[in-house]
């Protein structure tokens, strides 16, 4: 039973009366500095500020306990609660209790099965055919600007069958998409700094910025209306993720998603599903080219995969344990908030019914009581032993419950068959010798080069 109140949580040392831990808060990499923290404060600890108090939850077993839908539910709130202003009622951003929510969940649910990925699969392909002879032309790659063009690429035409033109002119496409993707990283940087400032200073700061968010965001939603303005006035049919939210009606109510809402969903997919899964493959590349044996031997199984198809992409099993091991160190959600639906005893302490804690997944995922004593270091066969399938259920990059990410199965995928390819094409070096992470909601790796050389 819980004996303890949120007021006697563990804290970082030096806290100030009234100010609270305004000496331990780390504006640009908060998340990193709690996964530090809790190295020392343990499973559950409190962050005060002006006398509120953020309860994280670094412990693995801990954060699974707030998993259980029974007992809590999705809180929306920090930079996922700022982007509503980009898409209020988006998969991501919507609030549970959003009847579109849910409509458009029914909806494109069925756009997600492995029937939709085999269509989705020759989309991509074009992706990775034009990214390795981009990749072809240089003697460098940005790993940032790589990943971006080609995750934004690879939405756009297996989710929207557009050419965004994003990997070379001779690809085709519009030159809008080149403002797009400038408005896109600008909104979501202010996503994140908006919600990881300290008080009054934030609220200056934050005013400043909003001129440029309401450009942007005007950049961004245009962008999407002409997309859809464009597929109305041509009338064809198509059988991608745009079609589904168009023209299928919700199987329980029988209505259409009206089109304010399907912006919402679009943009939803192009942020939020893009700079995830850029954040996995630039992490994960670091690691292949930090280490030749590793290479070698995934580039084995690429080959004898043969012609990579979709199942034999979907089959690459040494290649899926790598990403796996690159999303439990390198979330590129590094957490997420839960809310009690009644009082809850977590750790010790009383959680009242109505509070929001912070699953640090950045943390749990290195737990070492899960883990094992090796949990900070790289290793993706832990993901082939039973060990590793005893901890995978502790194992939640991808959220929890009902309000988990539609599009796992997209990213997947789409992440397998880019780095079998670039396997196939290229051998991989870099000089840089630690993977840096940013934070602008996600977590990403800092801008670093690849030397890819061709295999002829």
């Amino acid at each position: 039973m819980a004996t303890r109140s949120i007021d006697e949580l563990p804290h970082a040392p030096g806290r100030i009366p009234f100010l609270g831990d305004v000496t331990s808060v780390d504006r640009k990499t908060p998340t990193q500095h709690e996964l530090e923290l809790s190295r020392t404060l343990g499973p559950i600890f409190g962050r005060k500020i002006l006398g509120e108090t953020l309860v994280v939850v670094s412990g693995a077993r801990l954060a699974m306990q707030c998993s259980d839908e029974n007992n809590w539910a999705r809180a929306l709130v920090g930079p996922g609660a700022a982007l509503r202003r980009l898409a209020p009622s988006g998969l991501f951003t919507a609030r549970t209790s959003d009847p579109l929510w849910a409509q458009a969940r029914r909806i494109m649910d069925p756009a997600f099965t492995a029937a939709s990925m085999r269509i989705y699969h020759a989309s991509m392909q074009t992706v990775a055919d034009d990214l390795i002879t981009d990749w072809t032309k240089r003697s460098t790659v940005d790993v940032h600007d790589a990943m971006t063009r080609a995750t934004l690429e690879v939405i756009g035409r297996a989710g929207f069958s557009r050419h965004l033109g994003l990997l070379g002119p001779e690809t085709g496409g519009e030159p809008d998409a080149t403002a797009f993707v400038a408005a896109l990283g600008s909104i979501l940087r202010w996503a994140s700094e908006s919600t990881n400032e300290l008080p009054l200073l934030g609220a200056v700061r934050n005013r400043l910025r909003d001129g440029q968010a309401a450009r942007d965001i005007k950049v961004l939603r245009g962008y999407v209306d002409q997309m859809l303005a464009e597929r109305r006035a041509a009338g064809t049919d198509h059988d991608d993720l745009l079609a589904a939210m168009l023209h299928s009606p919700d199987p329980e109510t029988g209505e259409f998603l009206p089109d304010h809402n399907v912006v919402d969903q679009v943009l939803t997919f192009l942020a939020a599903g893009h700079e995830t899964t850029a954040a996995l493959l630039e992490s994960t590349l670091f690691y292949l080219a930090r280490d030749h044996e590793l290479q070698h031997a995934l580039r084995q199984e690429v080959t004898a995969a043969g012609s990579l198809d979709y199942r034999a992409v979907a089959g690459l099993r040494g290649l899926r344990q790598l990403l796996n091991e690159v999303l439990r160190l390198h979330p590129p959600v590094p957490g997420y908030f839960r809310l009690a639906r009644t009082d809850q005893d977590l750790g010790g302490f009383k959680i009242p019914a109505g509070r929001a804690v912070f699953v640090l997944s950045l943390a749990a995922q290195r737990d070492p009581q899960v883990w094992g004593e090796r949990a900070e270091q790289f290793d993706p066969t832990r993901f082939a032993d039973r060990r590793g399938e005893a901890a995978e259920r502790f194992f939640k990059p991808w959220g929890t419950g009902p309000r988990s990410c539609i599009g796992m199965s997209f990213a997947q995928h789409e992440s397998l068959l880019l780095l079998a390819r670039i396997l196939n094409c290229f051998d991989l070096s870099t000089s840089a010798n630690e993977l840096s992470m940013v934070e602008r909601g996600t977590l990403r790796p800092a801008g670093y080069t690849l030397t890819a050389t061709y295999r002829s």
